[in-house]
């Protein structure tokens, strides 16, 4: 068989198994669902807790699905009316990164089986200038309708003692033909018996335990940018300029009591198994408390050494900052890829960051913001040299609530070069964001919002910055984006 038509039948089987995955996932929730019973690590003052195991609803042995639609349907049409900040700070903690899941779909003796689904499209009018991406000039575009995409989320859970989640990627940015998988870990909140009553099992009155593939806590912009369909915790469109998001194969340990929490983490550095000698695993920490009721704080600092690598600067190399999995909200801009028009410092080989955030909620108003400094002292990795590459950024983005369903917002974003490829450069990246947005339902949020992005002051010896061409040009581009999102 010809490979284009081979390849057109794989993209359309693709497509009917996503859609029939989709279809029947819908049909099992909507017939059997029901408020949630999961355990969502909600704690006070903004930090986790470890939450009392409920009285099991099912003493037997048998498998019981969810009692009806009509709890949920009273409420998924009903208009917003609760004070809902972007980033409660009762859900701010590491166990709480991922979506909440409203629909109980089936629970077995104490183990509740949740799901969640979201979708999002987007319409977007931009337009590009002084783009070039190597040496070939870009011309302007036209505007469009984006492709869907759309999250399945699954969570096996034991209140107060276990939660076991994974999450696919139906379609995304870089796959929007092919489902796959995100992330997929074990949330330990407390031991079995007998273990639980000795010092091991003390030890999870004040620690929790995450294991396997997941988004590493790094900074607090986990907690409100919008990771392909999961957007409604984004008051804007496009996530920050600079996005530190990557999705790791390790641990994390977390502390459960205040007033000021900590944890630790390690990670395989890379998105994916790796077992070349001289790449070495990453490693992850943070602080944060709540120095007044309205008021979150918190420091992070990562650090990964994979320059002795074999495949550096191929395969192997940290994605902090370098990529993002769950793609972008822009299309086609600068060259298009999984996240245009995204600052993506460094080559990841032998990488230091740190980064400090802040987060106020007073209602009416919803103010975040971040400072962070990056360096990449060897880009090149296993190659000859050790070229440097640092950045610092920042980004302040505030809301505020003209009702509970509709609200405006604002973010500027701002990345200056220290040094790109080991050349020193006083080149810079702004990026000004203003929108508003509705909640048409509980569930259904539309937003709208204007975007203008520029580079500054790079020199021509600079090269390739984000994959676009900088030297001695300005490229930027502005315009509108639209999107709607549905989320039970």
């Amino acid at each position: 068989m010809p490979a284009d038509k081979k390849g057109t039948m794989n993209r359309a089987t693709s497509r009917i198994i996503r859609s029939a995955v989709l279809g029947v996932a819908f049909a099992v929730g909507i017939s059997t669902g029901t408020a949630s019973a999961q355990d969502n690590g909600q704690g006070t003052a903004g930090g986790p807790t470890t939450q009392q195991a409920s009285t099991p609803t099912n003493s037997g042995t048998s498998l019981t699905l969810g009692g009806g639609i009509g709890p949920r349907l009273e409420t998924i049409f009903k208009p917003r009316t609760e004070q809902i900040y972007f980033s409660p700070f009762e859900i701010m903690n590491p166990s709480h990164i991922r979506p909440d899941l409203p629909m109980e779909i089936g629970s077995y003796k104490d183990l509740h089986l949740d799901m969640g689904f979201q979708s999002v499209g987007r319409f977007q009018a931009i337009q590009q200038e002084n783009v070039f991406i190597k040496g070939a000039h870009q011309k302007g575009l036209n505007p469009g309708i984006q492709d869907p995409f759309a999250n399945l989320d699954f969570l096996a859970s034991v209140p107060g003692k276990l939660d076991v989640y994974f999450d696919l990627y139906v379609a995304s940015r870089p796959h929007p033909n092919t489902m796959y998988a995100h992330e997929g870990y074990i949330l330990l909140k407390s031991l079995p018996e007998p273990f639980e009553a000795g010092p091991l099992g003390k030890a999870f009155d004040y620690v929790n335990v995450k294991v396997g593939g997941f988004d590493i806590d790094f900074g607090d912009g986990n907690y409100r940018r919008s990771n392909n369909a999961f957007v409604q915790r984004n008051p804007l469109i496009t996530n920050p300029l600079v996005d530190p998001n990557v999705e790791e194969l390790g641990g994390e340990v977390y502390s459960v009591q205040g007033p000021i929490y900590w944890l630790a983490g390690a990670g395989s550095g890379t998105t994916t198994e790796h077992f070349d000698y001289g790449a070495g695993a990453s490693g992850h920490a943070k602080i944060w408390a709540n120095p007044l009721p309205e008021l979150r704080t918190s420091a992070s600092v990562y650090y990964a050494d994979l320059s002795g690598s074999p495949n550096a600067n191929a395969n192997e190399h940290s994605d902090l900052y370098a990529a993002e999995r769950s793609g972008g909200a822009l299309s086609s801009v600068f060259g298009g890829g999984d996240s245009p028009g995204q600052v993506l410092p460094m080559s990841g080989d032998r990488i230091v960051a740190v980064q400090g955030d802040v987060t106020w909620n007073h209602w009416p108003f919803d103010v975040y913001a971040n400072v962070g400094w990056t360096q990449d002292t060897n880009a090149n990795g296993p190659l000859p040299g050790n070229p440097a590459e640092r950045w610092i950024y920042g980004t302040i983005e505030p809301s505020y609530h003209i009702t509970p369903a509709w609200y405006v917002a604002g973010r500027y974003g701002v990345a200056a070069a220290q040094a790109v490829h080991g050349v020193d450069t006083h080149g810079w990246v702004d990026r000004a964001e203003i929108g508003t947005g509705y909640w048409i339902t509980e569930s259904i949020l539309a937003k709208a919002e204007y975007v203008y992005e520029q580079y500054h002051d790079f020199r021509s010896g600079t090269g390739i910055v984000s994959g676009v061409d900088t030297g001695g040009r300005s490229p930027r581009f502005n315009g509108i984006l639209v999107e709607v999102s549905f989320s039970f």
